[in-house]
């Protein structure tokens, strides 16, 4: 399902000179078969409606909502409070200055939309008086004047800026390559990169195309599965794959026959690929390999967001199901960059050495850094779900071994390919039906007596509060600052940064100093609150972090994904 239109928006100050007791209407109208959720909500899953509005020299009051309508949903079994059609919101003016600026004025609308079956992703609208709107209307108001101001909703850039986000994913696809969460693909990028070295430039052509198309291929089916969560009414998220225990059993399975092979426990042969020995000791892990491994990467790529990524795929992430795709596209490309680039350049790959014996030796470090991948996701489950859900997720990898060692007695190099392929199948049926018939809801039940514990706790094991909307009001009445930060426990840049920044004693002197709360929001596993804390923050996954200034979250400041401690404080005392 396709998002709601953005309503249509007008805004107006009232006749006459502008001072305390005029006032500002804006006019708000949502299209037909769609409502958004009143100003107070009528469940604590719900957004409610708000405004803000700011303009040079010009204090505003509480704005004066519509009486909401009362309407029963049959999607959420209550009697939701919501507006719908034409309204209009009034903002008194409090005080006026001097030197105020009207032509500086700009009123943000925060809304959910809903209809009968499904009530999306928060969202906003801005819109500011002198711009371009959609019918080419523009508005002015002159400093000290009288005369009347006419703005609206400003989508005559929409295009461009979704041309920036765009490019934005393109940029952050490429900037993925050197994040923290590459580090445990590392090794398979840089085997491939070294067994192309000697090939001929045709050869690196055509397998950096396979490793573009494995590459583009993981992100298409990335998107499907973010589109059909979206069309069923779920939440979607960047790394959302990582809070299913299913797809990290896929992982550990899948990276521990990869070390296997490595160590040559069994290898997967080709033979329309191998004429000679010679030929077949460069090829059998050639075209397919080269796609499985741009594939892989893609995988282990996603748990945590890059610089620009992050901002385009918040977009991404509400936009409609075609955007959505274009988006994981351009990421994709980015990502795959610097492999087309070598490929189209192969004098690059002179600084590595000529294929030699020395290959097989380091082929087997890669297999070791591999299964400290895999060691990497257990350290992901005990944090999850405990020691217990370490032995499971044990038993999986020890199943896969068992699987890989069987499968090179079964299918050794040079046998008929039809073996390889039934030894293939029966192992992922053999390792997926123990996965779900035993080892599953044992791990379910870990992990769910883990997470409620957590849960509720207030504070977590390093001394942070935890996120709950409840808290953050405690602290708005309170006027102390809040700094938040939103990780999981996968999400590698996350650790990164708190091991640079958010975890160092000079910071933490430094909010203690600026009386600041700091506040982790955990996304490890899905929560409706942390899902509707990032979607405020135009994010579609982690690292996120924002400052709320006295508290107030209508007042967020986004960061960067990258941080420091210099820049908070900046960000903090500037408010």
């Amino acid at each position: 399902m396709n998002n709601m239109p953005p309503p249509d928006m007008y805004m107006n100050y009232s006749a006459g000179t502008v001072q305390k007791g005029s006032s500002v209407t804006v006019t708000i109208t949502i299209p037909d078969n769609w409502h958004v959720n009143a100003n107070i909500a009528a469940d604590e899953f719900l957004k409610p409606s708000s405004i803000e509005i700011a303009a040079m020299g010009i204090k505003f009051g509480e704005p004066k909502w519509p009486e909401p309508i009362k309407e029963y949903s049959e999607a959420l079994d209550l009697e939701n409070l919501v507006f719908k059609g034409r309204f209009e919101v009034v903002l008194p003016v409090d005080s006026v200055e001097a030197d105020y600026d009207t032509l500086t004025t700009n009123v943000t609308f925060h809304y959910q939309a809903c209809d009968n079956s499904i009530c999306l992703a928060p969202s906003k609208k801005t819109i500011k008086i002198g711009e371009r709107g959609i019918n080419g209307l523009g508005g002015s108001l002159k400093k000290n004047g009288n005369e009347e101001a006419l703005a609206q909703g400003d989508s005559g850039t929409a295009d461009m800026s979704a041309l920036v986000l765009l490019l934005f994913a393109f940029l952050g696809g490429i900037i993925l390559n050197l994040m923290p969460c590459v580090l445990p693909v590392l090794s398979l990028k840089l085997f491939s990169l070294i067994k192309q070295a000697g090939e001929s430039r045709g050869r690196l052509l055509a397998l950096g195309g396979a490793t573009t198309a494995g590459i583009l291929a993981s992100f298409w089916i990335l998107a499907a599965v973010v589109a059909a969560v979206k069309a069923g009414g779920g939440s979607a998220g960047w790394g959302m794959q990582f809070q299913s225990a299913g797809f990290i059993a896929f992982m550990t399975v899948i990276l521990t026959a990869f070390a296997m092979s490595f160590f040559g426990v069994f290898e997967i042969w080709l033979p329309w690929s191998a004429t000679t020995k010679m030929d077949a000791a460069g090829r059998k892990q050639g075209i397919a390999g080269a796609f499985f491994t741009g594939a892989l990467l893609v995988l282990l790529s996603t748990p945590c967001s890059a610089p620009f990524l992050g901002t385009a795929m918040g977009f991404a992430f509400t936009a409609s199901t075609p955007v959505l795709f274009l988006f994981f596209t351009a990421a994709g490309l980015g990502l795959a960059l610097p492999y087309m680039l070598v490929s189209a350049f192969p004098k690059v790959l002179k600084v590595f050495p000529k294929p030699g014996a020395w290959m097989v030796r380091l082929q087997k470090v890669m297999g070791v850094l591999l299964l400290a991948t895999v060691v990497w996701l257990l350290w992901i489950v005990n944090e999850q779900a405990g020691h217990s859900g370490v032995g499971i997720f044990a038993a999986i990898a020890v199943a896969s071994i068992a699987c890989s060692v069987l499968l090179g007695k079964f299918a050794p190099p040079g046998k008929p390919f039809i073996r390889e392929a039934a030894g293939l199948l029966l192992c992922v049926v053999a390792l997926t039906s123990l996965w779900f018939a035993a080892l599953a809801p044992q791990y379910n039940i870990a992990a769910t007596e883990k997470f409620n514990a957590r849960m509720q706790e207030q504070m977590t094991e390093d001394g942070w509060f935890r996120y709950s909307p409840a808290l953050i009001e405690d602290f708005a009445r309170a006027k102390r600052t809040v700094f938040i930060d939103a990780t999981a426990d996968w999400c590698l840049t996350c650790k990164a940064n708190e091991a640079a920044v958010l975890n160092r004693d000079d910071f933490r002197r430094a909010m203690d100093s600026l009386n600041v709360a700091l506040v982790k929001a955990d996304w490890t596993r899905e929560t409706p609150e942390v899902n509707a804390l990032l979607q405020s923050m135009g994010k579609s996954g982690v690292p996120a972090y924002a400052i709320y200034p006295e508290g107030d979250a209508t007042k967020q400041i986004v960061l960067p994904e990258l941080l420091t401690t210099a820049t908070i404080v900046e960000l903090i005392n500037k408010d």
